[in-house]
């Protein structure tokens, strides 16, 4: 990697930087009564377009998904590296395989649920796996699936997401469980996640990726304990490419919360472990706090960016950020269309980068 080839990359998100909403923008929509009020306050800011083009308050998510499709499209027409957004496009291809395997399975329609952020050749994965013997998927030929078509890709006879969807259909021939569909490809999501993490070969990067494989363990380890479900279903679940080991989390599932904070008080992820678990807590909320401690991992990584003068870091750091602003609109948007108290809105809010 030859970081010279970001500088102008880096000076241009720099101002893009100027954009973002900091921790006090956040906290003052949290002071607004209304839905409408906050989405007012907002017109001030880059969510102003969709704002205004916007029919009932409630259709809010509407503005959330136009920003961050035009900050994909920002960094995609900025960087000199398509690597940067694959690693962030994982997410909603996995999440569009999740919806076409629905499909499949269900025998539904469910184009409405597709994300087009996602980049992988959907038509391509549907013809092919029409015409696989070993699962009867004949009646989608039939419907009208409109999230296929935008994608019209190369044909790619080596696709790793046709190997994916493959796999995770084979694994629910045999079980029948939805539920093993969903964790073979979470399992393909993070081994994707880590591929492209060399591929755009940065050690924080990949050092993240494995911290972050360790919390996602964590916390399906926490919610088999809440089902008082066994090891074997925990085994089943696991993700491998973590720095801990999966036999480790064989050995603390007994365990109650404090005495699991102590037996993790040697890794990497300690300081998110301490802050999200606590003995005195429900399972539930211990679940929720580390479910918050996870995006605070994530943002602790993006705030590498602010070290450094220029690198692919910088432009990755616009994406994770604006992520996150998003995120904690849609929490502060949700709180008022429920009226939910100022306090537990903000309890919920995750770190920014501002």
């Amino acid at each position: 990697m030859n970081r010279d080839n970001y500088i102008g990359g880096s000076i241009s998100t720099r101002i893009y930087e100027n954009n973002l909403l900091s921790k006090n923008d956040l906290e003052r929509l949290v002071d607004y009564d209304s839905l409408s009020e906050v989405l007012n306050a907002l017109s001030d800011s880059s969510y102003r377009e969709s704002i205004q083009n916007l029919n009932r308050d409630e259709e809010y998510e509407k503005i959330l998904d136009d920003e961050l499709k035009k900050s994909y499209k920002l960094i995609e027409n900025t960087a000199n590296d398509s690597n940067i957004l694959d690693y962030f496009r994982e997410r909603y291809n996995f999440h569009n395989l999740k919806v076409l395997l629905k499909e499949i399975i269900q025998k539904e329609n469910y184009a409405n649920l597709y994300n087009d952020l996602g980049n992988i050749d959907l038509a391509y994965i549907k013809k092919e796996l029409l015409n696989e013997d070993a699962i009867e998927k004949d009646f989608l030929e039939t419907l009208d699936i409109e999230g296929y078509e935008p994608f019209n890709k190369s044909d790619n006879p080596s696709d790793p997401y046709l190997e994916y969807a493959k796999e995770a259909l084979g694994i629910f021939d045999e079980s029948k469980n939805p539920k093993d569909l969903e964790i073979s490809l979470d399992k393909a999501y993070y081994k994707k996640l880590l591929e492209d993490a060399k591929a755009i070969d940065l050690e924080e990067l990949t050092r993240y990726t494995k911290e972050r494989i360790d919390l996602i363990n964590l916390k399906t380890m926490l919610r088999v304990k809440s089902k008082d479900s066994d090891i074997e279903e925990l085994n089943s679940a696991l993700i491998n490419g973590g720095y801990i080991e999966k036999e480790r989390f064989d050995e603390i599932f007994l365990q109650e919360i404090d005495q699991i904070v102590v037996s993790l008080s040697n890794e990497n992820i300690n300081k998110y472990v301490v802050n999200a678990l606590d003995g005195d807590k429900t399972m539930d909320q211990n679940l929720l706090d580390l479910e918050k401690s996870i995006d605070d991992h994530q943002m602790d990584y993006s705030r590498l960016a602010k070290q450094m003068t220029y690198g692919p870091e910088v432009l990755m750091n616009y994406i994770i950020s604006k992520e996150a602003e998003i995120k904690n609109l849609r929490i502060i948007l949700v709180s008022k269309l429920n009226n939910l108290p100022k306090d537990f809105t903000l309890e919920r809010l995750r770190e920014t980068y501002v």
